[in-house]
């Protein structure tokens, strides 16, 4: 497979995705192109190209199927022939192509008897660090020459000993382990009797992100050698001011700060599900859970770590079949409608009625493959319904029933379905399937839309009716300071966002109280939180009218009267 990793700059990126195909075509090799992070967040500008149709497509189908040619299958015996045409003529057809069309840039630098081979993504990285060396400027001028590999793979041994052929050293700044780069190019030099000394992993760590200080301190090792006549206290000085800082900062504040975890959405529906299940793991016992891929896998953060194992996309039940044999209690499942779909209902349903496994499946049937951008899947209510909805602020993921169908049509005989947010139902239902004597599998269903989809379709038309004049209400949900007792069970129990905390206006408490800030889309998570768990009743909701009836100003006119004679002076 050939392997691209384009020097992070909007106009080259452009231009390997073009040149990605047209390397794919003549190899006839599949070509995989990545987009490192911080590639994805550079800003800039490119010049397009006119788009070119393509020859064949679903507006230009073709006539008949192609003509049978049983050597492009994909299985022994044909993929045997497959190698022999990869080595011998797919690289090499790469590899030409790679040479004829510049692919890989060379940069020039003053100290040419010395260089740098770098993959592409971490081109920036490389200056960054180069300008505390003083050997680069902003604009990516260097005293260093660079190779740097937009192509990962296949390498081109010519371009490789031409490059080194001449310089004393060369460091190979590859991420990642074991250092397959590093490897082809000592063997393509010693193919080529090149001796020109190479450093990679000596100099540089073996795993993990080449951040600009990992990246500054290997160039400071190689400079060290090589360069003996560079100035590196500068570099230096400024490693050592990043560490004291480090070390100043943790020692002011005492202890070390809390990690951050990332989290769910405010509103996510999913929340509730496992505050739910904190809640009936305090009835019922500790449970192994076997998490999933998806939104739900944040779950295995705090507050709620829940999750002992991640296999795939919806291999969560198929996972826990090895592991519920080997409890005593009953192994629970978790995975999305999207992991469902892609693979749960056959290794993971399917497998379990065949085997007869006693386990629990929790469906979180939110309406979307949401995890990776709300992608539409069988389960999504359909625009029809979407349209119809007299009230589009409430969850619409109950009128496509498709999930329910299935399992039923395959034999599921205990299934039940839950609004996520009715958290105290929630946890009578956990409770009921880990206890009931019903041998087999169980199948609970937490219906509630993405809240993010949600939000999506009732903004616009919030801002429609508001600007038609009609009336809106917004639900938000606070604590009264005055009862909350500064316990932050809530807190630790949801996880959400917008509950914090704040100071206690009363001098004579020392805890901060609870409060809901800005952000609160008014799921009432919290609220179902302190009744299910018996908190503090603090929790109060308020609606936000816009646009008001006559009869509710008039009512809200004879409130504050009342409101200003029952206030102290």
């Amino acid at each position: 497979m050939l392997m691209l990793d384009p020097r992070p700059e909007l106009g080259n990126m452009v231009r390997m995705v073009e040149e990605a195909f047209c390397l794919s075509e003549t190899s006839n090799m599949p070509a995989m192109l990545e987009l490192r992070i911080r590639a994805c967040h550079v800003r800039g500008s490119f010049t397009c190209k006119d788009n070119v149709a393509p020859r064949i497509s679903t507006t230009h189908t073709l006539a008949e199927p192609a003509r049978f040619d049983y050597a492009r299958l994909a299985h022994p015996p044909v993929t045997f022939g497959h190698e022999k045409l990869k080595s011998g003529e797919r690289i090499p057809a790469a590899q030409r192509y790679i040479a004829e069309h510049a692919l890989n840039e060379h940069v020039d630098g003053a100290h040419r008897d010395v260089g740098l081979i770098v993959q592409g993504g971490l081109y920036n990285t490389l200056v960054r660090a180069l300008q505390q060396l003083g050997l680069a400027d902003a604009f990516g001028e260097t005293a260093l020459p660079m190779l740097v590999l937009n192509v990962t793979f296949p390498l081109v041994p010519d371009e490789i000993a031409a490059f080194c052929r001449g310089k004393r050293a060369v460091l190979v700044l590859e991420e990642g382990q074991p250092e397959y780069i590093e490897r082809d190019i000592l063997a393509a030099l010693h193919r080529a009797g090149v001796t020109t000394s190479l450093h990679g992993k000596d100099l540089l760590q073996m795993a993990g992100e080449y951040t600009v200080e990992v990246t500054t301190a290997g160039l400071i090792a190689f400079v060290e050698r090589h360069l003996p006549e560079i100035d590196l206290g500068p570099a230096r000085d400024w490693l050592v001011g990043n560490a004291k800082r480090r070390t100043d900062v943790a020692a002011d504040l005492g202890r070390a700060l809390p990690a951050r975890p990332p989290g769910f959405c405010i509103g996510c529906p999913e929340r509730p599900v496992f505050a739910a299940l904190k809640l009936a793991q305090q009835e019922v016992g500790p449970v192994h859970v076997a998490a999933d891929i998806g939104c739900h896998a944040l779950a295995t953060f705090e507050p709620f770590s829940s999750g002992h194992s991640i296999l795939g996309y919806g291999m969560s039940l198929a996972s826990s079949a090895g592991v519920a044999p080997m409890m005593k209690r009953r192994v629970l499942s978790v995975m999305g409608d999207g992991g469902f779909w892609h693979n749960g209902l056959l290794t993971g349903v399917q497998s379990a009625l065949f085997n007869g496994d006693d386990s629990v499946l929790l469906i979180m049937k939110n309406g979307y493959t949401s995890a990776t951008g709300t992608q539409d899947i069988i389960s999504t209510p359909d625009d029809e319904a979407k349209a119809r909805a007299p009230d589009k602020q409430q969850s619409l993921v109950d009128r496509n029933t498709t999930i329910e169908s299935t399992l039923k049509g395959l034999g599921v005989k205990w299934m039940r379905t839950v609004h996520t947010y009715r958290v105290a139902k929630m946890k009578k239902t956990l409770e009921e399937a880990f206890t009931t004597e019903f041998a087999g599998l169980k199948v609970i269903i937490a219906e509630g839309e993405c809240q993010l989809e949600r939000q999506r379709r009732i903004r616009p038309w919030i801002a429609g009716l508001l600007k038609r004049g009609k009336r809106v209400v917004r639900v938000k949900y606070g604590v009264d300071e005055d009862v909350c007792t500064g316990d932050h069970a809530c807190i630790r129990l949801s996880g959400c966002p917008t509950l914090t905390l704040k100071d206690n206006p009363d001098p004579l408490k020392v805890d901060p109280v609870a409060t809901v800030i800005d952000g609160c889309v008014g799921c009432g998570l919290c609220g179902e939180n302190a009744h299910a768990a018996t908190l503090c009743p603090s929790f109060y909701r308020g609606e936000v009218v816009q646009n008001p009836r006559w009869s509710e100003r008039a009512v809200e006119s004879l409130r504050s009267v009342f409101r200003r004679a029952l206030q102290p002076a």
